[in-house]
């Protein structure tokens, strides 16, 4: 027997009496457990005492006292509480107000940090693109650039001489 099983059978014995299997468990777990044996007969003798005492009358509006008496705390409660000091009511706001401050603190925290993450990647950028730009050619040749295409675009003319010279090679060779 465990001794969660005593403490059971002893709550059993303040109910009824044992049977005798129960008895038998019990026997067997006090001579196992000899301390347990002066607990036990005070349990028992602690029983017949409270056996033995006189039913008390209890009134008969007992329920009707009791709920009044717990309205009558609850009502004293709640006007201690309203007649508080602003610094005593402020306690209960208090827990509140530090969840507030925490999530706005945090919230300020986590936007600061995205603005300096996106002004990181700008910075970033700008500093690949001047990375870019001193390998470009100078500015000279961005204001020729024009002329330069000219030249590698024929024009309609340069086509035309070329195509009645070929006709005209042609004509010659046939002759």
């Amino acid at each position: 027997m465990s001794e969660s099983e005593y403490i059971n059978l002893c709550e059993i014995a303040w109910r009824r009496p044992l049977t005798a299997e129960e008895k038998a468990g019990l026997e067997s777990y006090l001579l196992v457990h000899p301390e347990a044996q002066t607990d036990w007969e005070e349990e028992m003798l602690l029983k017949q005492l409270v056996l033995t005492l006189p039913d008390v009358p209890v009134s008969s509006n007992f329920t009707a006292r009791v709920l009044q008496t717990v309205e009558l705390e609850e009502l004293q409660a709640r006007r201690t509480l309203e007649s508080a000091p602003w610094f005593r009511r402020i306690r209960l706001w208090l827990p509140r107000l530090a969840v507030a401050g925490l999530v706005i603190g945090l919230g300020g925290l986590s936007y600061q940090q995205y603005h300096l993450h996106s002004l990181r990647e700008k910075a970033g950028a700008v500093k690949m693109v001047t990375g870019i730009a001193s390998t470009l050619p100078d500015m000279q040749m961005w204001q020729d650039f024009d002329a330069i295409a000219k030249l590698s675009q024929p024009t309609a003319s340069q086509d035309e001489i070329l195509w009645k010279a070929l006709d005209s090679s042609s004509s010659a060779g046939q002759r």
